[in-house]
């Protein structure tokens, strides 16, 4: 009776559906994934947060180096909104920093600006020179001289030269950590990226001497386009300017660059 019974609700060849106790196990098995994978996505987030800024300490290490063995004067650019960065090499074996009357470094548009203005305003010294003689013995034309023409290449802003190695391609501490806030020795006073704009760039130094721009950068986690997380702790990098290494931290760390640290 009772299995003629069954088998009129349960015809062969079909299915009741999930028992309750099936159902349990699912539920449990689906909660145990989430729990699992949620905590891994967090450990990913920070080792690749990790990573980045060890890798930005390796860069600074890079460049310290290898101006040291070129003999040649490098500077590091910080875009500080997008956390992008690369390195560039001056014209000249040494430069002088901190001439220019601004409170901030300037882009890539506004130094191409400032070469312009400089080579049309050194037209006037071109002229007062004097004009082109012909040598009467060989027909040959000889431009005006005179000291400060001599002196131009070293009078003129130096010219700088992106790096593009390989080991220096695509470098950026992004796009979940930006630069809010920095400060190098030649700068006369913090870099804030809400000051001066989306375009704020920062610039840090690198001479042949085995010396590199006291420094230091305060990084956020990014949640939109120029605005930091503020609920998530920050890091300060300091650039050791002796030893050419950085040195990260959590937290919010006040640094006088204009006194080196000790050694």
């Amino acid at each position: 009776m009772s299995r003629k019974f069954k088998e009129k609700i349960l015809p062969p060849g079909l299915s009741g559906g999930f028992t309750l106790i099936e159902i349990i196990i699912v539920l449990g098995l689906v909660m145990f994934v989430y729990s699992v994978a949620i905590p891994n996505f967090g450990m990913t987030s920070s080792a690749s947060i990790a990573t980045k800024l060890s890798q930005f300490g390796a860069d600074v290490r890079n460049a310290y180096d290898l101006s040291v063995l070129s003999g040649k004067t490098y500077r590091m650019v910080i875009e500080m909104n997008s956390g992008d960065y690369w390195l560039e090499r001056a014209d000249r074996k040494y430069v002088k920093i901190g001439s220019i009357e601004l409170n901030r470094d300037l882009n890539p548009e506004e130094e191409k600006e400032l070469q312009a203005v400089f080579e049309n305003n050194f037209e006037e010294y071109v002229d007062l020179a004097g004009t082109v003689v012909m040598d009467p013995e060989t027909d040959k034309e000889i431009p005006p001289t005179s000291p400060v023409l001599t002196a131009k290449d070293k009078l003129r802003p130096p010219k700088w030269t992106r790096v593009d190695a390989l080991e220096w391609r695509n470098r950026s501490l992004g796009p979940d950590l930006m630069v809010m806030q920095m400060q190098a020795r030649h700068h006369s006073g913090p870099q804030n990226l809400q000051d001066i704009g989306e375009g704020a760039v920062g610039m840090i130094h690198f001479f042949p001497t085995g010396y590199v721009e006291r420094a230091y950068l305060h990084v956020y986690y990014k949640k939109s386009n120029m605005v930091p997380d503020e609920e998530e702790e920050p890091y300060t990098i300091i650039i050791n300017s002796n030893e050419g290494t950085a040195e990260i931290s959590s937290g919010m760390k006040e640094v006088n660059v204009d006194e080196d640290e000790d050694i």
